[in-house]
């Protein structure tokens, strides 16, 4: 998101045509004093002053001169009027250095400064531009920048800290992050009002964005963008905003290729509670409709800053290692087969020891109606009188929309039968530990005046009207 000089004399000079400029006060100050404001700050001349000794010594260059005559309306590089204000827009600003603080770490962290000294970083150090942050198996890092922009690091990556700078006087975040293994999460603070810059570069392409929630990966040739929230221009490096990707967008990169905006995965759900088996967390994921891989990532906090394990996996079961008992926060993702990662959940989740998967639970048969001809509804399904059981009936197919939801301790309930209409059921088992097993499939019921059909057992041509007629005839 580089602005050209061409381009900022362009806007600029509309904007002079079209309205007034409301950079600052026409009050009059002091001659040598500047005011400040968030897009820029104007500088009052004093004696001897001209456009190019300004842009040298408050510029990026002292060939800014030229924009500066366009601003401020000044045909030539001549002496200015003593208390002329000068406009000076934070684009042309100089900067200087700035650094980034570490407020989560864990695991293998190795960072290597401007002058290759390797260094030892913890929460609270202090980071400065240049340096190299690699990221070991199951490792994190997450730094905070001064305007609490926020860049965290998984495991196996490898990136450079290129630019951490902030304009002169308006302090405007100047940020380059570089790419080169692994992946980079970045959830930027809005700089649209003091006209900041964010970017993440690879070798291959660029992302800059004025304030979002974004994660760049890099596989061999390829680089994955994914937008969770605001937008992001992206491009190669001989493009650099080639494409604009909005929120739940993301696009691939592969040499001077640079992909069309794709949707990404919803975020997937838990199929059951997850569990300690051999020191191991095992997470089990319900399915997503193209998905070709699943990521499960542990924290010890709601905004998974403090990190403390992740895996991938090509099938629904995801198997995190050395976690112990605890609670903890899970956010889980599906992966699609451009390798492009989804929209993340994030939950509260307990792991408790678990001595074997409950896999018989996995299979538990669906409710079916025990008299269809009942005033009340009465569900039966395939358990002991002991055990501990969630029963549901909803009036959706995804039981977002409850009926009733009940726990029961037996394989039998009685509850009120409800009117007219199409309803599904499913049961579960619960654990000793209070932990709950998967779903049955769903049964369909349909509630009439008089009975309540597709109760659970199978019914199919002749016999099933036959069945229905002979309990009609029984009733008369």
């Amino acid at each position: 998101m580089r602005i050209t000089l061409h381009k900022l004399m362009l806007v600029l000079a509309l904007a002079i045509g079209q309205a007034p400029i409301v950079w600052a006060a026409a009050s009059v100050a002091a001659p040598g004093s500047i005011t400040i404001q968030p897009s820029g700050i104007t500088y009052y001349a004093q004696a001897g002053d001209t456009l190019m000794s300004i842009a040298q010594r408050l510029t990026t260059k002292t060939g800014n001169w030229v924009a500066l005559g366009t601003i401020n309306r000044i045909s030539k590089d001549s002496n200015i009027p003593i208390g002329t204000g000068i406009v000076i827009p934070t684009e042309l600003l100089a900067d200087e250095p700035t650094d980034a603080t570490v407020i989560a770490r864990n695991g293998n962290i190795t960072a290597t400064a401007a002058d290759g000294r390797v260094m030892t970083i913890d929460i609270g150090s202090k980071v400065a531009e240049g340096m190299r942050i690699t990221t070991g198996s199951n490792s994190f890092l997450t730094l905070s920048l001064a305007d609490e922009s926020r860049i965290s690091i998984p495991s196996n990556s490898n990136v450079l800290l290129a630019k951490l700078r902030k304009s002169l006087y308006t302090a405007s975040p100047r940020t380059e992050v570089k790419l080169l293994r692994g992946r980079v999460v970045s959830r930027v603070s809005p700089l649209d009002t003091n006209k900041g810059r964010f970017e993440v570069r690879t070798p291959a392409s660029v992302a800059g964005v004025r304030g979002t929630h974004f994660r760049v990966g890099l596989n061999g040739d390829k680089v994955a963008t994914e937008v969770l929230d605001g937008h992001v221009a992206v491009g190669s490096l001989q493009k650099p905003e080639a494409r604009m990707l909005d929120s739940v967008k993301g696009n691939i990169i592969a040499g001077n290729t640079i992909g069309q905006p794709v949707d990404l995965l919803p975020a997937p759900q838990l199929a059951s509670t997850p569990y300690r088996q051999n020191g191991n967390a095992q997470f089990a994921l319900a399915a997503i409709k193209g998905a070709r891989a699943y990521h499960v990532q542990l924290a010890q906090d709601s905004e998974t800053l403090h990190m403390l394990a992740e895996a991938k996996s090509n099938s629904q079961e995801v198997v995190l290692e050395n976690i112990q008992e605890g609670n903890y926060f899970a956010q889980i993702s599906a992966i699609d087969e451009r390798g492009l990662e989804g929209m993340p959940r994030t939950l509260a989740v307990t792991i408790k020891n678990r001595l074997a998967p409950q896999k018989e639970a996995a299979a538990q048969d669906a409710p079916s109606v025990v008299n269809n001809y009942s005033k009340e509804l009465e569900l039966r399904w395939n358990g002991t009188a002991t055990q501990k059981y969630n029963i549901q009936v909803a009036r959706d197919v995804e039981f977002t929309w409850l009926l009733f939801n009940s726990s029961v301790t037996g394989n039998e309930i009685k509850l009120p039968r409800p009117s007219f209409g199409t309803y599904f059921t499913r049961v579960q088992s619960v654990n000793a530990d209070g932990s709950s097993n998967p779903f049955s499939s769903a049964q369909t019921l349909i509630v009439t005046d008089q009975w309540i059909i597709n109760d659970g057992h199978p019914l199919r041509g002749k016999e099933a009207a036959a069945r229905d007629g002979s309990r009609a005839t029984d009733r008369q």
